[in-house]
């Protein structure tokens, strides 16, 4: 007699969880449902015109920043006709066939907020989570009871915005990327952008008077030489075996020295970034160092405060005027249904083993995916993710105890 099927929830049907759907679906034997909180699958990479409450959120000019064949899922390798790096309509469009290719969409709820992830009442004999599930169209909620649940919800629903000194006297707009869907109103403004990521850069870029409040970063274009995407040059085991050979200085000071900065003067435009190229995912855009040499964008010091009419930077005694400031400071992460004291927090980082799994629980049948940045794509690394978690509450692979794995917190 064949045993029941094992009862399965994905939680959000992004990138991640329809990954995890198709792992789990291969290995068998399970029961799934995914529950996504909007009314299309795809997470991220699904374009909205406008803004919704913790849901990721992309600007229409987005382009991935990673090569699609370095990025690309292990068995499902991108049409030949997308572009190199992909735009946002490009990537959701890949998304969406793998999924169809898996035959996984026909799981996924949608319009279905989860209100709360709990233990089971007989949580330490079983692993089996309860979960409760509102569906946003009927106002309806339900409860059921599962073996295992994939946290696939992301790390940039939540922004983080900073507050300065007399921000509240400021009549222009301040906004955070999450929300910008497009800068064709800001095009003829001064605009000042905080933060220098990839998303801070993209709004720069895109409008005509920018004051940028952070310089601190190495910037990285998407082509290498003679044309080649450049993650695509970079992926050589050579170049791995030498950064594990020499001193991390070493290759640090080869990446910038021999790499970047023939590309760009950092000193003549006063970007100084505060840490070396290695030590944090660089910023990929195409143009800010035409930006920078054309005027169009201004390099500026940290905000200092606000006044009624613009900002006045560290360093600076005039005003300088701003009709809208964008801020590009992040994301911070949350699970606001999930049970307390099931993530915890250390730091900046949170308490998972490999990223993954909540090392202190008795079972390992609740898995979080996604929630990574890593120095390159994070296609693969989700993948693998998925891959790992179906054959973890398959049984097929255990963890090890506590005790062995306290060390491995990352």
């Amino acid at each position: 007699m064949a045993s029941p099927k094992k009862k399965v929830a994905v939680i959000g049907g992004g990138f991640c969880g329809i990954v995890a759907l198709a792992q789990l679906k291969e290995e068998g034997g399970f029961e799934l449902v995914c529950f996504e909180k909007t009314d299309k699958p795809g997470g991220t990479w699904c374009y909205r015109e406008e803004s919704m409450e913790a849901v990721a959120s992309i600007m229409p000019t987005t382009i991935i920043n990673h090569s699609k064949e370095i990025g690309a899922l292990s068995d499902f390798p991108p049409p030949k006709e997308f572009n190199n790096y992909m735009r946002h309509y490009e990537l959701y469009q890949y998304i969406a066939e793998y999924a169809k290719s898996k035959d996984v969409l026909k799981y996924i709820q949608y319009n279905s907020e989860v209100m709360e992830v709990r233990r089971a009442k007989d949580y330490k004999e079983t692993g089996r989570w309860i979960v409760t599930v509102k569906n946003t169209i009927y106002n309806e909620v339900s409860t059921d009871v599962y073996d295992g649940v994939c946290l696939s919800v992301g790390h940039i629903n939540r922004p983080k915005m900073p507050h300065y000194p007399g921000q509240d006297l400021f009549k222009g707009d301040i906004i955070h990327t999450h929300t910008l869907k497009g800068v064709e109103k800001y095009r003829e403004k001064n605009v000042v952008v905080v933060g220098m990521g990839c998303s801070g850069l993209d709004a720069a870029v895109e409008t005509s008077h920018v004051y940028l409040s952070d310089t601190r970063s190495h910037v990285i274009r998407r082509l290498g030489p003679h044309g080649y995407p450049f993650d695509y040059l970079l992926a050589r085991r050579w170049i791995f075996l030498l950064m594990d050979i020499l001193p991390y200085e070493w290759t640090s000071y080869l990446l910038e020295n021999v790499y970047l900065d023939p590309q760009f003067n950092r000193d003549l435009y006063a970007v100084k970034p505060d840490h070396h190229a290695l030590s944090k995912d660089p910023v990929i855009n195409d143009h800010i160092h035409s930006k920078f040499s054309s005027g169009s964008i201004i390099q500026k010091t940290d905000i200092e405060s606000f006044t009624e009419n613009g900002v006045i930077f560290k360093g600076d005694t005039e005003v300088t005027e701003a009709d809208v400031v964008i801020m590009a400071t992040g994301y911070t992460w949350k699970f606001p249904f999930l049970e307390e004291g099931i993530i915890v927090k250390e730091g900046d980082k949170i308490n998972l083993y490999k990223l993954m799994f909540p090392p202190h629980l008795e079972h390992a049948t609740l898995a979080v995916l996604g929630f990574v940045l890593p120095f390159g794509p994070g296609f693969p690394i989700g993948e693998l993710q998925c891959r790992w978690a179906a054959q973890v509450l398959a049984r097929k692979c255990k963890l090890p105890s506590e005790k062995r794995n306290g060390r491995r917190y990352q």
